[in-house]
């Protein structure tokens, strides 16, 4: 446990945010080795991994719902200095994620063929997506136990149980998805099938060594499966802090989903361009995604021991360093785009599509500086909602300007990447305004005398 109440802000947004980074960059370099590989199996094999994914959002939103509630309140419970309640809630959260998530990969599993089916209209990718769904569902209910406990621990300060399970996932998924895909060693060459089945057996051994740590060590949450199947007295907290974020995660899927489906009259390289463009624009936006996480968890042990003004001055702080990220993130991909695309396919159209994404998203990167932020703090006092809120409006414009101009004679993909950026504007506006009417309304969140209020001119 780190104790993230006392000493200097900027210290701790360095050392947190800079381990959630290196967590952040290994799950990325996660999927962008395997688009690598899969690359070299051709624009059906990509599409359909990338399609997969999607749905795949939609089972993993149960993550969110427990882990990030519980990890709020295990937060408050650390900075008000009460260790038993933070291990109730975790061990809570802990057991319900288990059971729920079980069952909704059994149903996902049975559904794999559906699935393919709805994603894309070319039969040879809806085959390619059923055969990965068959190593990938089990994949995704491995990870939860592992997504649960680094959550609770870095909720904590303790960033480095989490990035040590995420770097040893990714080293054990790096040598296997190769040799299961194309048959090295002498093993028969599985495809799409061996990036799933890769996937599977790097996750099983790190959980496996996961539950060893919490076997062997002295550490501050402990593993009580008693806990797990007794009567929960936290996790109704837990959950009402955690359903709006694990209700955007859901609207995040189903937005995306929607936007791949208007993809599908422009065949599988605009499907494959655009999931390694979202991956290429995931990995690029994990420094202030980092950044955000480590406010949330630092404004959360603030606020549960009664911090105020250290609550408001994280905020500032953190705004202060993403803003100077994000214009030099932005020049970074208009001036990297084509090569950097050029990373993960041989196709010339998939990599001038991916580029075009990038350079259109790229221009999101200051608003969403912005927004990240702000609802990582609003967050961190419990208040999860703004943020949900803020979510629906911007997928519902995307999809419903979308869909109209769909209709239109001449219809691109950059029409909808250009959309996607101006509601990115429309979202930053929303959370200054959620921040400065939390602000003024709540005693703990008030501005600070003679400090400057989030949104407000300089």
């Amino acid at each position: 446990m780190k104790d993230l109440t006392t000493g200097r802000i900027e210290t701790h947004l360095a050392r947190m945010s800079g381990a959630i980074l290196l967590n952040m960059l290994a799950g990325n370099l996660f999927a962008l080795i395997n688009l690598y590989w899969l690359g070299r199996l051709g624009p059906h094999a990509q599409a359909a991994v990338t399609l997969a994914g999607f749905p795949m959002m939609l089972l993993l939103t149960l993550m969110p719902v427990v882990g990030m509630g519980a990890g709020i309140l295990i937060s408050h419970a650390v900075g008000g200095g009460d260790r038993d309640r933070a291990n109730r809630i975790f061990n809570e959260a802990f057991g319900a994620a288990l059971l729920f998530m079980g069952v909704l990969g059994v149903v996902g599993w049975i559904e794999r063929d559906a699935f393919g089916r709805l994603l894309t209209s070319d039969a040879d990718t809806a085959t390619l997506i059923a055969t990965y769904f068959r190593w990938f569902i089990p994949a995704i209910v491995v990870q939860l136990p592992m997504y649960i406990v680094a959550s609770a621990l870095e909720f904590t300060g303790n960033v480095r149980t989490g990035t040590i399970a995420q770097l040893a996932t990714v080293a054990l998924n790096a040598v296997l998805a190769p040799v299961l895909m194309f048959g090295w060693l002498g093993l028969p060459a599985l495809g799409v099938a061996g990036t799933g089945m890769a996937t599977f057996l790097a996750c099983g051994l790190t959980m496996l060594g996961v539950f060893a740590y919490f076997t062997l060590s002295d550490t501050y949450l402990r593993l009580q499966p008693s806990v797990w199947v007794s009567r929960p007295r936290e996790l109704w907290g837990a959950l009402k802090i955690g359903l709006p974020t694990g209700i955007e995660s859901a609207v995040v899927a189903v937005y995306l989903l929607a936007i791949a489906l208007l993809l599908r009259p422009f065949g599988a390289d605009e499907q494959a361009a655009f999931g390694v463009g979202q991956r290429v624009f995931q990995s690029v936006l994990m420094p202030l995604m980092a950044l955000s996480s480590a406010t949330c968890v630092i404004v959360g042990q603030s606020h549960g021991a009664g911090l105020a003004d250290r609550v408001r001055d994280t905020l500032r702080r953190s705004l202060r360093v993403g803003l100077v990220l994000a214009p030099l993130m932005l020049l970074a991909i208009e001036l990297g785009a084509p090569w950097i695309c050029g990373l993960f396919t041989d196709d010339a159209a998939v990599a001038a599509a991916c580029t075009r994404f990038l350079r259109i998203a790229a221009i999101t990167l200051v608003p969403s500086a912005i927004s990240y932020l702000v609802f990582a703090a609003l967050s961190g006092t419990g208040y999860t909602r703004a943020s949900l809120i803020t979510q629906v409006v911007y997928a519902s414009t995307v999809v419903v300007i979308a869909f109209v101009l769909s209709r239109l004679p001449g219809f691109r993909p950059a029409w909808l990447w250009t959309t996607m950026a101006a509601a990115g504007f429309v979202q930053a506006g929303m959370a200054v305004f959620f921040a400065r009417r939390h602000f003024r309304t709540r005693a703990d969140a008030a501005p600070a005398v003679g400090a400057p209020e989030v949104g407000a001119p300089a």
